[in-house]
C-alpha cells in the first residue's frame, strides 16, 4: 500500500503545471535603459520573465531624449484568473507561455529657450507660495 502511495505522489508531481510569463518592451529608438517596478533590467529590446499580473512601472531613460514613465497595465489572461488559476498552476501537466509585447516612443530632448525657463519658473514659485 505504501509503495502504491509513493508510486502516485511521484507521478503527480511530475504532473505539475506551470506558467511561463514574459514581458518584451521595445523603444523606437533602441538603446535606452529600462526599469521594471524600480528595478533595472537592461537596454531595450529587453525581454524579461514577471510574476504578477499588475499595472507595471515601466521607466526608460536614454542619453539625448527625454526619460520616459509609465504605468503599463498588463492583464491576465483568462486561465490566470480566479478559480482556473488553480488548474493552470498546479495540474496540468505541460507548461503555459503567456507573452506581452510594448512599445513606446521616446522624444527627442531639446533645449530649452531660457526665457521660457525663467518664465516656468516664476510660474511655478507663484504657484507654490501664493502670497509671497
Amino acid at each position: 500500500m505504501m509503495r502504491r502511495l509513493l508510486v502516485i505522489a511521484a507521478l503527480a508531481a511530475g504532473c505539475i503545471g506551470c506558467v511561463e510569463r514574459r514581458m518584451t518592451l521595445v523603444t523606437e529608438p533602441t538603446g535606452a535603459v529600462a526599469y521594471y517596478n524600480g528595478r533595472e533590467i537592461g537596454e531595450t529590446p529587453v525581454t524579461f520573465n514577471f510574476t504578477w499580473y499588475q499595472a507595471a512601472d515601466i521607466s526608460f531613460v536614454k542619453d539625448g531624449y527625454r526619460s520616459l514613465r509609465v504605468v503599463q497595465p498588463v492583464k491576465a489572461p483568462l486561465y490566470q484568473r480566479f478559480p482556473l488559476d488553480f488548474f493552470a498552476e498546479a495540474l496540468l501537466p505541460f507548461t503555459l507561455r503567456d507573452s506581452h509585447t510594448f512599445t513606446f516612443a521616446l522624444e527627442e530632448e531639446t533645449d530649452a529657450d531660457e526665457g521660457e525657463l525663467l518664465e516656468r519658473a516664476k510660474a511655478m514659485r507663484v504657484k507654490v507660495s501664493p502670497g509671497a
